[in-house]
C-alpha cells in the first residue's frame, strides 16, 4: 500500500541520503513518508479456512483507503476484530512480534521529526500509533494475541493514514465527491470548472502512476479552487 519515500528533513523534494522520515508535499500540509514497510493485512496470507465474514473484513479494509478520511477510518475500525480472528492463528505470537517490530521502526522514525514543525493531524496520528504500539506490546506479553493484533492494526493504520499513498487517495476521493455535488446554481465560472476538471483528471492520472505527491498537489489545488468559488 505505502510507497517508500526516503529523506532526511522536512521539505517537499525527495532525496535518498538517509532512510528516515520526512514530510512530502509540505505546501499542502503534507504527508508523512517513513521509508519503512508498515504491517498491513493485505500482505499477509489468507488461511484456506477463512470464514466469509473474516474474508469480507479484509476486502473492506483494502477498499476503505479509497474513501474520504473519516469514512475510511470508520470502516477500518470495524474490521480489526474480524481481521484479528483471521490472522492471529496464521501469524502466531512470533509473527505478531515481528510485525510489531516493523511498527516500532515506523514510530521511531516518525518521532525523530521535530514536533513543532509537524501539522497537527500528523502529530495526532503519530501519538496514536505510539500508544497503540505500547498497548500491543503489553497485550503480547500477557499472551493476549487478539488484543495485540487489534492494536497492531490500529497503530499501523494511524501512520498509514498520513502517509503519501493514503493522503493522495483520500484527497482525490474527497475532491471528486465535491465535484459531483456542484450544481448549476453554484458560483463557478465555466473557466474555473474546466480548470477543476483538469486538476481532477491530473489527480486520477497521478494515482494510476502511483505518483502520490503529484496526486496530493493536484487535489490540494482543486480543493482550494472549490473553497474559493463554491460559496
Amino acid at each position: 500500500m505505502m510507497a517508500a519515500v526516503l529523506g532526511t528533513l522536512l521539505g517537499c523534494e525527495d532525496t535518498t541520503t538517509d532512510p528516515l522520515a520526512r514530510i512530502v508535499a509540505g505546501e499542502t500540509a503534507g504527508a508523512l513518508a517513513l521509508g519503512v514497510d508498515l504491517p498491513h493485512p493485505g500482505s499477509w496470507t489468507v488461511p484456506d479456512d477463512a470464514t466469509p465474514e473474516s474474508a469480507d473484513a479484509l476486502v473492506r479494509w483494502l477498499t476503505s483507503w479509497d474513501l474520504p478520511g473519516d469514512e475510511g477510518r470508520g470502516v477500518r475500525n470495524l474490521t480489526y476484530s474480524s481481521l484479528a480472528t483471521l490472522f492471529v492463528p496464521e501469524l502466531g505470537r512470533g509473527g505478531i512480534g515481528e510485525q510489531l517490530d516493523r511498527l516500532a521502526e515506523g514510530v521511531r522514525r516518525a518521532l525523530l521529526l521535530p514536533e513543532e514543525q509537524l501539522p497537527e493531524r500528523i502529530h495526532v496520528r503519530i501519538s496514536e500509533a505510539a500508544n497503540a504500539h505500547a498497548l500491543a506490546l503489553d497485550a503480547l506479553r500477557a499472551e493476549n494475541l487478539r488484543d495485540a493484533m487489534v492494536q497492531l492494526l490500529a497503530g499501523s493504520d494511524a501512520l498509514r493514514e498520513v502517509g503519501p499513498e493514503a493522503v493522495a487517495r483520500t484527497m482525490v476521493s474527497e475532491v471528486v465527491a465535491g465535484r459531483r455535488n456542484i450544481s448549476a446554481g453554484d458560483s463557478y465560472s465555466e473557466q474555473d470548472l474546466e480548470r477543476l476538471d483538469r486538476l481532477l483528471r491530473g489527480g486520477r492520472d497521478a494515482l494510476s502512476d502511483q505518483d502520490w505527491v503529484r496526486a496530493i498537489r493536484r487535489a490540494y489545488y482543486a480543493r482550494g479552487l472549490m473553497v474559493r468559488d463554491g460559496a
